[in-house]
């Protein structure tokens, strides 16, 4: 009898054992950001440390910029020649190459006349048989000469008193436009020496030291965005008919009386392995799929902290 007893005690406190609710169970986490280098060199300044409270704008990192400030002021002399030039053009010749080119025309055209005198000359020698053919010969020669010096500064003195011509002056143009876009180039290629955070955020973690060199792609860093908190849990399958997108829940986070609002936005459509704090002792063998929900952003939780939703 004392033996029944005592079985029946055991089996009437084992009854009233406090029983676990189900739940699922895991921690808050925020998105991370991989900020890569956009090309290689050395890193010369490093303004963040692991841990640190980054906000957007602010320089994370430095990488050795000397060069590229000499390909820099290479590109805006190369620049302020072509407009220059293009300038020249477009303004046309100068009085002083006008007034230039008239005393060339006027110094051809006595020549022209000189020589003209001289070939008649000759002419009337040769005729009366005063003159030799060789003489004639060179008068000749000496004329064509001259005309051809003549129609020579006749045709300059077009062209400065016309000004530049409008191919002349289109090419111009489209080299200013080239060495522009060029310049653009290289400025861009010099801001991304100086890497700066995009969003607020906490550094995660720095995989480059000052004083390394850096290939072009590597990850420098680690930064977990602010304002993307969520939780992530495990959720077993035999709650997963119950729970949809966009369905709101109430999450209880670790060391808080109250539960917050979250919104579910994505359950795995494959199970995954039971992690071993995803569920009770009871129901840790059974399947489960990770799901996240979103947080509040303005609630201040610290990535990692534990949670856990009642399930249904």
């Amino acid at each position: 009898m004392r033996n029944l007893m005592l079985i029946f005690t055991g089996l009437l406190l084992m009854a009233c054992q406090w029983q676990e609710p189900a739940a699922a169970f895991g921690t808050v986490e925020r998105d991370l950001i991989h900020v890569n280098a956009q090309t290689s060199g050395l890193i010369t300044v490093l303004n963040a440390q692991k841990g640190d409270s980054i906000k957007t704008g602010q320089i994370l990192l430095q990488q050795d910029n000397t060069e590229q400030l000499l390909i820099v002021a290479q590109n805006e002399a190369q620049l302020a020649l072509a407009k220059a030039q293009l300038t020249l053009l477009q303004q046309g010749s100068r009085q002083e190459r006008q007034e230039q080119a008239k005393a060339n025309l006027a110094r051809a055209a006595a020549m022209l006349d000189d020589a003209k005198l001289t070939q008649t000359r000759q002419v009337a020698l040769f005729t009366q048989k005063l003159s030799s053919a060789a003489a004639l010969q060179q008068a000749d020669a000496a004329l064509a000469v001259a005309q051809a010096s003549y129609d020579v500064a006749e045709q300059q003195l077009k062209e400065v008193m016309a000004g530049s011509r409008q191919p002349d002056i289109e090419q111009a143009l489209q080299q200013v436009k080239q060495l522009e876009a060029r310049l653009q180039q290289v400025q861009w290629q010099l801001q991304q020496l100086t890497v700066v955070a995009e969003r607020d955020g906490t550094v995660d973690d720095i995989l480059w030291r000052r004083g390394e060199r850096v290939p072009a792609g590597a990850t420098l860093l680690t930064l977990s965005v602010d304002d993307s908190a969520y939780a992530r849990l495990y959720l077993p399958a035999n709650a997963l008919a119950n729970w949809r997108l966009g369905q709101q829940v109430e999450v209880w986070l670790e060391g808080r009386d109250a539960a917050v609002n979250g919104t579910i936005r994505f359950i795995s459509p494959n199970a995954a392995f039971t992690p071993h704090f995803a569920l009770h002792q009871l129901e840790r063998s059974r399947l489960v799929y990770l799901t996240e929900v979103s947080l509040p952003q303005d609630l201040g939780i610290h990535t990692g902290t534990p949670i856990r939703v009642l399930l249904p």
